[in-house]
């Protein structure tokens, strides 16, 4: 946090809640999350905060879990699918949230989401959430602001539904990437093939942008091709305007968005969405 504010960071685009679980040798309670959370939203004085639920599974382990064996663990019992399973501890920690964000714009979103009826579901157990909270007359956000993470190929052609009934959305690029082509991002035999400015990509998340426009909500973009200066004007080019990085990516990526004017890049966008071959795009992109 200090970074992030000390490089003028407007706000934190997606705070990795599994953060608290993983270095620890146990699950944290309510209590000891509400510290964590409630220290986050006072130190950032204001500045917007998206929590994103636990992310756990893939390559982010708890030791003290007894987790499934899965011989593709990227593709099991990870994100959303982890917290449905386990609704006793989704439910602490949406309890914590709340309670943090009691006095603030809270929001919240959910990992890995594959279509609108996983975004209902958690956006159920929220509502419960916060009707017993009310119960016990404890202080908390009784209207956060939900929102959904398009990381999935099946999330992406339900955009425009996901637009309708979130709050806001986030594109996960780094495992929107992944995902899409196939390619563990992990694995460094076939690093060469996770490209990220494939068409299929590109197009992918023009068609978030746009659904994130025709239902009037903000859409942001979490993850590494926000950093990439040749890929940034394309970002920006099918109307993006929120992004979330590395915080000491900022200064660089604030340089690169100061020298682009909105109607060159639109152009430019429209340019590389025409194009079908990965060795057009990079001609276009001048990426070696």
């Amino acid at each position: 946090i200090n970074t992030a504010r000390a490089l003028k960071a407007e706000g934190i685009g997606l705070y990795r809640s599994e953060f608290p679980f993983i270095i620890r040798s146990s699950f944290p309670s309510e209590e000891e999350q509400f510290r964590v959370y409630r220290a986050i939203i006072e130190k950032m004085e204001g500045r917007e905060v998206l929590f994103r639920t636990l992310d756990v599974g893939g390559d982010k382990m708890l030791s003290y879990f007894p987790g499934v064996e899965e011989s593709n663990p990227f593709l099991g019992l990870r994100a959303i699918r982890f917290s449905f399973r386990y609704q006793d501890i989704f439910r602490e920690q949406l309890r914590a949230l709340l309670r943090a964000g009691a006095d603030t714009n809270l929001k919240i979103m959910f990992p890995m989401v594959s279509s609108v009826d996983d975004f209902f579901q958690a956006r159920d157990i929220v509502r419960e959430c916060v009707a017993r909270l009310g119960e016990e007359n404890t202080a908390h956000n009784s209207a956060p602001k939900l929102g959904a993470m398009i990381e999935l190929p099946a999330a992406v052609e339900v955009a425009d539904e996901l637009a309708r009934e979130a709050d806001f959305l986030s594109i996960g690029g780094n495992d929107l990437v992944q995902y899409m082509l196939a390619v563990d991002r992990t694995n460094q035999h076939i690093s060469d093939l996770y490209v990220s400015h494939h068409p299929a990509v590109l197009r992918a998340l023009s068609r978030v942008a746009e659904a994130g426009r025709n239902h009037g909500i903000p859409v942001s973009f979490c993850g590494e091709m926000a950093t990439d200066p040749k890929i940034l004007p394309f970002l920006v080019g099918i109307g993006l305007r929120r992004f979330s990085v590395e915080s000491r990516a900022i200064p660089r990526i604030r340089e690169t968005l100061a020298q682009l004017d909105t109607v060159e890049t639109a152009n430019f966008a429209e340019r590389l969405l025409r194009l079908g071959r990965i060795t057009e795009v990079q001609e276009a992109l001048q990426v070696t």
